[in-house]
This record gives C-alpha cells, sequence and structure tokens, in this order.
C-alpha cells in the first residue's frame, strides 16, 4: 500500500492511497483516479489491486464524498455482486457429472445479453413477478419516466444471468464441490442509474460546480435529487439480490437433479456495487464501492467475502480485515489486464473451449459466443492481487474452476 498523488487544480482529497503501484495503473484509469480526488466533495480514495479503467471512475476503487452521491461512482450495475455456496459433494465421488450439472444449469438460467424485444437469448419470455419491482413502482413510478417499460424489461430479466464478466461456477476446494456465481441489476440499475446521473448533470450545472469529468456529477446527499437515487439504488440491490436468489435455486435444484440430494454447508454473498453512509476518520462521509468489497460489518469485525480470479484461474473466500486507509475494502476480483477487443486482437483464432477442456475445465455458452475475452489471460494475476491486499484481506479457502457458464 503506498499514498498516491492524485492532485488537480491545487486540490486533492484528503487521505489517497492505492494498493497498486502507481507506475502500474493504466494511463486513463490513472486519470480517473486522479478526476475523482479532485471533486470539491471528495474526501478519501482508496485503489485496489484490481483496479482498471471504467465509467468516470476506474472499477476497484473507493470514494469518499462529503455530503454527496456519484451515481457513476457506484455504477450503471447497482447491485452487483456474488454467491458462494460450499456443499456436501465430495469432488472425488461427482467430478464425472460436473459437465451434466453445467448444461442442467444452462438450461434453466437464461444466459447471455437480451434481443432488442428482451425476449429469447438472456430474458424469459415471460414476466417473472418481483415483489421487489411491484413495490418500487407502488413508491418510486410517479417519479421515474418509463417506468412500467423499466419494471416489464426488469421483470423479464428477473434471475437470468447476463453476459460479460458474469458466470455461474463450479468450483472445488480439493475436497468438497462449491458453487459460485456473478451477476447483479441487470437493466433494472442501468436505467436508474442513467436516470440519476442525467439529474446529477443537470443537478451540477445549475450550481455552476465545475467537474474534472462529466461522468463525475453529483447530487448532494440532503437534498430530494439525492435521497431519490439512494432510494432507487436500495431498489435495485435489492432487485440483484432476488435475482441471485432465484439464480441460486435454479442451480440447487439442477446440481440435485444431477447429483442427487445434498446440503449446501455454509452461503456467502458479497455486494461490490453500491454507496453507504459510513463513519471514517471521525465523520459520516459516503462510500462508493465501485467494483470493490466491504471487509467489516457494522461492528467492524471481518466479514468473508468472494474473490473471483478468472475462469481458467480459480478464485478465493477471503476474511475482511479492517484497514482505516482502505475504508475497510478490498478488491472484487482479479480486475482486467487487458480490455475485450485487445483480447481478441492479441489472441484470434483461439479456441478457448479447448484450451480449457485440455485444463480439465468445461465451458458452457451459447452459440456464437465463444467466451474469449474472459479467458484467464485477460485478467491480471489473482496471486498478486491477494498477496498485494494482504493488509486488506486474509485468504480462507482456495478454489479451483471445474466448469464454467457464460453469457
Amino acid at each position: 500500500m503506498t499514498p498516491i498523488e492524485i492532485r488537480a487544480d491545487g486540490r486533492t482529497a484528503r487521505q489517497s492511497w492505492s494498493w497498486l503501484p502507481e507506475e502500474r495503473i493504466e494511463a486513463d484509469a490513472l486519470a480517473q483516479i486522479r478526476n475523482i480526488g479532485a471533486l470539491p466533495v471528495s474526501v478519501a480514495v482508496a485503489v485496489m489491486p484490481d483496479a482498471h479503467v471504467g465509467y468516470g471512475m476506474p472499477i476497484g476503487t473507493v470514494l469518499a464524498t462529503d455530503n454527496a452521491v456519484v451515481p457513476y461512482a457506484v455504477g450503471v450495475d447497482i447491485g452487483c455482486g456474488m454467491v458462494a455456496l460450499k456443499t456436501d459433494l465430495r469432488v472425488a465421488e461427482h467430478r464425472e457429472r460436473v459437465a451434466d450439472a453445467l448444461h442442467e444449469i444452462y438450461r434453466r438460467v437464461p444466459v447471455g445479453q437480451p434481443s432488442k424485444q428482451d425476449r429469447g437469448q438472456g430474458s424469459h419470455a415471460t414476466r417473472q413477478d418481483s415483489a421487489v419491482l411491484r413495490e418500487w413502482l407502488d413508491e418510486r413510478g410517479a417519479f421515474i419516466a418509463d417506468s412500467k417499460q423499466i419494471r416489464e424489461r426488469a421483470d423479464r430479466q428477473l434471475g437470468t444471468l447476463g453476459g460479460g464478466n458474469h458466470f455461474i461456477e463450479v468450483q472445488s476446494d480439493g475436497e468438497w464441490l462449491w458453487l459460485m456465481f456473478h451477476t447483479g441489476s441487470r437493466s433494472f440499475g442501468k436505467q436508474l442509474c442513467d436516470v440519476h446521473h442525467d439529474a446529477a448533470v443537470a443537478w451540477c450545472a445549475r450550481y455552476h460546480t465545475v467537474l474534472p469529468d462529466k461522468e463525475l456529477a453529483f447530487l448532494a446527499f440532503d437534498v430530494d435529487a439525492g435521497r431519490e437515487y439512494f432510494a432507487d439504488m436500495r431498489y435495485a440491490m435489492r432487485y440483484a439480490e432476488e435475482s441471485r436468489g432465484r439464480i441460486e435455486r435454479a442451480c440447487l435444484a439442477a446440481m440435485t437433479e444431477t447429483f442427487g440430494a445434498f446440503t449446501a454447508t455454509e452461503r456467502i454473498e458479497t455486494h461490490h456495487n453500491f454507496a453507504s453512509v459510513e463513519k471514517h476518520f471521525g465523520r459520516e462521509v459516503v462510500v462508493h464501492r465501485k467494483g470493490a468489497v466491504r471487509t467489516t460489518d457494522d461492528r467492524g469485525e471481518g466479514v468473508l467475502v468472494t474473490i473471483p480470479g478468472s475462469m481458467q484461474t480459480g478464485s478465493y473466500i477471503g476474511r475482511g480485515k479492517h484497514n482505516v486507509l482502505s475504508l475497510d475494502t478490498c478488491s472484487h476480483g482479479a480486475g482486467r489486464r487487458l480490455g475485450r477487443n485487445a483480447v481478441r486482437r492479441e489472441h484470434a483464432g483461439v479456441d478457448i473451449a479447448a484450451e480449457m477442456k485440455g485444463e480439465g475445465i468445461i465451458l458452457v455458452c451459447p452459440p456464437g459466443s465463444d467466451a474469449l475475452d474472459e479467458a484467464g489471460r485477460a485478467y491480471k494475476d489473482i496471486e498478486e492481487v491477494m498477496s498485494l491486499q494482504s493488509d486488506l484481506v486474509e485468504p480462507v479457502v482456495k478454489l479451483s474452476p471445474l466448469g464454467v457458464v457464460k453469457g
């Protein structure tokens, strides 16, 4: 961990620390880090070892603000997170049927990006009747343009995986099978983020606030617009949890059909795109975690967190540590080393499914989707990431991938 200079226009955040050496932060991400430190509401910035460029603020970064919320500092996939389940299924007894379980999961859980009509690949053909969305429409519908259409689309995406870096994996700790999956609020969170970002741009313009980047527009936390963002953010987080719950039930049903009855002996759920009001540096601040995980509970005790590497390199279950300078935060994964287009350019022609098969890992994805841009070579070294954040999180279990479902 090192201090990082992010001064811009004569101003810098009071606390600015990086767990990734500055010379190894990509130029565009470093520029974004300096921008968030230059915000007039910025109090502290913490850069995780998986940090890489995102919209407005790098993924893998924490921003604490004074009485302000920055929609793009949470991100478009509000409430995105992970679930990890340890089972009492022994790897040695069930390894040969992992492929069957993955194909059954793929049959039950829609994956990939939806069509323009939100029917077919990536979405359910019919509404799923989300309790969270019904409540949101009743409470917030009058305040959000096109709320009925937003609800309609989100209802069809409930319990679906999506694409990109979202995944469902069957993993091994050497003795027991684990299930791990990663997904968020899908189009619901994105549309809410866009609505409130537009409001933030207008709010900053109204008060002649000079922004280092328009994507860092913010809202005062104690005015109606800021409170409305927080209300919608919490709905998106609840929607993401409801969606993950449905995926979990579908996966467990698929695994039961494949392996027979079993018990999930441990469950860990981790959020990594959210904002919360917390006390740091002796004061209340709004902490934005974008692609970053809170490591402690409200009492300051370390909690179990999920830290995936890649579909070829494995993942960790860790126990968080209290760390003042990181605002009690660790990385949410290994972090991208190469962008999607760069991976495809540099590794054109690679048959990633065949490569993974040779490594003993099964890949299941839709026809026409080769998942090359999610290969292990696209991500940073998870072992180095864990080493760099040894003062933030303690490794508890190392997991190796046996098979993955991708969008």
